[in-house]
C-alpha cells in the first residue's frame, strides 16, 4: 500500500477539524508503536543470531585449535 492509499484509509482530507486531525495523529503513532514493536522483536532476533553464529566460529576455531596442537605435540 503506497502513502496515498494509507492516507486515504485515514480518511485525511484537507478540510479536517482539529479533533480529526488529532485522531489521526493517534491512529498513526499507535501504528507506528506497533510497526516499532514488530522491528524490535526482529532485531532481537538478528542479535540471536548473531551472537550464535559467532559462537559456533569460537566453537570451531577452538576445535580447529586443538586440533592442530594434538597434530604437532601428538594429542
Amino acid at each position: 500500500m503506497n502513502i496515498q492509499e494509507q492516507l486515504k484509509s485515514l480518511s485525511i482530507r484537507k478540510t479536517m477539524n482539529t479533533v480529526e486531525i488529532n485522531k489521526s495523529i493517534m491512529e498513526l503513532n499507535f501504528r507506528k508503536e506497533k510497526l516499532q514493536e514488530q522491528v524490535d522483536g526482529i532485531q532481537e532476533q538478528i542479535q540471536f543470531l548473531a551472537n550464535l553464529r559467532e559462537q559456533q566460529r569460537m566453537d570451531n576455531d577452538e576445535r580447529s585449535g586443538q586440533s592442530l596442537f594434538d597434530d604437532m605435540f601428538g594429542g
